[in-house]
């Protein structure tokens, strides 16, 4: 947020720099939003009034409501203290539509370059997708609809960064947009925890679904999220995503910010008592530490040294280590996970987990008989669902989007391989969480999934639609060495490159 405030291009702004459809649509904004006051139809005029600059801003520019997208998101928890229509609950989904159709609509220069290699893990999610269609029969419609949305719906996020792909600044801003987010539902988190569970009920949120306890009957602070559980992952996401860059320019405001604020978010996330996020956390911290960061292993005895010192027999300690969950859990997963053997094509897509339990709740025909089994784990979800094969390929996936981000860091400029790194470590802090998490039925983790690999793949050369063989430098015959170079307007969003020239 503060990088938005220090960004040159909104110095010196005034109305008169604004061009004529622009003007127009924020004018027409101002009288639909000014009838809607006067008629008593403000909800749905002052949503057009809103929707129409919005629209049009994103048409021109769809990396623009990529960026709004990754900003609202993590605040659709409050939905159950801010009263919102109920043909408005369904916004996030017509949000990612609405950009799907900005990239056909928007100016040429906002989309990628033609002829650019399709990512490595595109097969692989492809294959799923094909193999969750086929169990469609074996579920019946309607459950098989929820289970794809669930699982598959964001995945036209991807499409839309690849389609239009975000550049240096846009990737900058979208860090700020983790820091900022991080910071304010870090403080809204730890101050659940002075106002207490009873007070939360009373806002609107309800037992059970959103106000949770750990071992103790500790309050498990769930912030603007509407589960504990996504808040951790999200904090979990951006330590590992700005820490790097943070690192690597400390002089940077920004990321002083960060730096100063990483207690408090340290905090936040152990209020909210989710291990998985723990484990991932140290997981991806491990990586930055021993593969480019190695300041980070200096802080390695001293999570030991905290590890060793917690109290024993205090509610905390029983809350943070939360032994009969695990053994629960463990126990649980050793009788399903023979299922996965026993019938290795799986019981079909939405059978079990959110979806699962969706439809249930809906009391949708096929509801009767559904396996509402909350696996909390993604490995032992997918075999369930999809087969033996399907979990094969979800593996293939979260491996091969480690791999993208390993071949990116080593193709790109200085500043970018920090961004690289950090999408690295993130991958292996979700591939170990998935272990005792869900990890991609939460909201907004899974978009932000596959926002962050569409991202990192449209980063390389060859994936920008230039290939390496272009990028070496080329001396010229002279008094001096000249290198011509490419820029990001030339050749979509990527930094500077060095092309060769004949």
């Amino acid at each position: 947020m503060v990088g938005l405030l220090q960004n040159p291009r909104l110095r010196g702004f005034s109305l008169a720099s604004l061009d004529l459809p622009t003007s127009l649509a924020l004018a027409l904004g101002a009288v639909v939003a000014s009838l809607g006051v006067i008629t008593g139809l403000w909800p749905y005029l002052i949503f057009l009034a809103v929707l129409i600059p919005l629209g049009l801003t994103v048409v021109k520019r769809p990396q623009t409501g990529i960026l709004i997208f990754a900003a609202l998101i993590p605040f659709d928890g409050l939905h159950y203290v801010v009263p919102i229509p109920v043909w408005a609950e369904g916004w996030k989904e017509a949000f990612v539509l609405g950009l799907v159709i900005a990239t056909f609509l928007c100016p040429s220069d906002a989309r990628g370059a033609r002829g650019r290699r399709v990512p490595g893990w595109v097969p692989a999610v492809a294959a799923l997708f094909a193999i969750a269609v086929v169990t469609v029969p074996m579920v019946g419609m309607g459950t098989a609809l929820i289970g794809l949305r669930i699982s598959y719906f964001n995945i036209l996020i991807a499409v839309v960064v690849w389609r239009c792909p975000l550049n240096r600044d846009d990737r900058d801003q979208l860090i700020n947009i983790f820091i900022g987010v991080a910071i304010i539902s870090s403080i809204y988190g730890i101050y659940q925890q002075f106002v207490g569970h009873a007070q939360l009920a009373a806002w609107g949120y309800p037992y059970n679904e959103v106000i949770r306890f750990a071992n103790g009957w500790r309050l498990r602070s769930f912030s603007t999220f509407n589960q504990p559980f996504p808040f951790a992952f999200y904090l979990m996401l951006t330590v590992l995503i700005a820490l790097p860059r943070a690192i690597a320019d400390p002089k940077r405001l920004r990321n002083r910010i960060f730096l100063f604020s990483l207690p408090l978010i340290g905090v936040a996330i152990v209020f909210a008592y989710v291990r998985g996020a723990w484990l991932g956390l140290g997981i991806g911290l491990l990586y930055l530490a021993f593969h480019r960061y190695k300041i980070l292993v200096a802080f390695i005895p001293l999570a030991f040294a905290a590890l060793l010192f917690m109290p024993g027999g205090s509610s905390f300690t029983s809350a943070a280590l939360q032994s009969n969950s695990l053994n629960v859990r463990t126990t649980s997963w050793a009788d399903r996970g023979g299922a996965v053997w026993s019938n290795p094509i799986g019981d079909g897509i939405g059978t079990t987990g959110a979806a699962a339990a969706k439809v249930a709740t809906t009391a949708a025909p096929t509801a009767l008989g559904v396996n509402t089994f909350q696996a909390d784990n993604a490995y032992l979800k997918v075999g369930l669902e999809i087969g033996l094969v399907g979990l094969w390929l979800f593996v293939s996936l979260l491996v091969s989007a480690f791999l993208t981000g390993r071949y990116v860091e080593k193709r790109v400029e200085e500043e970018d391989k920090h961004f690289a790194a950090g999408w690295s470590a993130q991958v292996l802090g979700i591939m170990g969480a998935c272990f005792v998490a869900s990890y991609f039925e939460m909201i907004p983790m899974d978009a932000l999934f596959w926002l962050m690999l569409a991202i990192v793949s449209t980063m390389s050369p060859r994936m920008r639609g230039v290939s390496e063989s272009e990028l070496a430098p080329v001396v010229r015959a002279g008094p001096t060495n000249e290198v011509e170079k490419v820029s990001e307007e030339s050749y979509g969003p990527a930094s500077e490159w060095q092309r060769a020239t004949p």
